[in-house]
């Protein structure tokens, strides 16, 4: 880990395998990292783990939750979100695309400007150029319909997204 303020190494730590991905928490008091199926979550500060998420078939992208939740998606076509304290599964959606899933984007809820603690919106991409739209309330069900999907007919290999403040007008 690099101090950016003092522009040197602030502390260091030996890995059993290099990351694919590193992602920090919103917060900045976790960061996760991606070794094929595995998925270390560690403290920021020190890089002390917190826990080791086993994802069972190689992880793919990640995207990073509100209130210490991880979405991955990967290998296996499911989209899964953990509990990044504990490192157990929240819920899954099992074959939420026909082809791997590349891409994962989570959408703050924004309404006049406040920001809500749990996001509602999860955008998901798939290496058949695919893009759906969940909301991630409903996916707690057994079988959840993405609210939209879009193909792009082309091969993706990546998502990326931004939320957008949303303003209601009295008229």
């Amino acid at each position: 880990m690099v101090n950016l303020v003092r522009g040197r190494r602030s502390f260091s730590c030996r890995l059993v395998k290099e990351a694919e991905i590193v992602r920090y928490s919103d917060d900045g008091e976790k960061f996760f990292m991606v070794s094929e199926e595995k998925i270390g979550v560690h403290e920021a500060e020190d890089a002390k783990v917190v826990c080791e998420i086993e994802g069972g078939k190689r992880v793919l992208c990640v995207a990073v939750g509100k209130s210490g939740l991880l979405f991955t998606g990967g290998e296996d076509r499911s989209i899964t979100c953990w509990d990044s304290s504990t490192g157990k599964a929240a819920y899954s959606v099992e074959d939420a695309h026909s082809t791997r899933v590349k891409g994962l984007v989570v959408f703050e809820n924004k309404h006049d400007g406040q920001t809500s603690e749990t996001p509602n919106i999860l955008a998901s991409a798939s290496s058949d150029g695919v893009i759906r739209i969940w909301d991630i309330r409903m996916i707690a069900k057994e079988k959840p319909s993405p609210l939209s999907e879009a193909n792009t007919k082309s091969r993706l290999t990546c998502l990326a997204g931004s939320s957008m403040k949303r303003v209601v007008l009295d008229t």
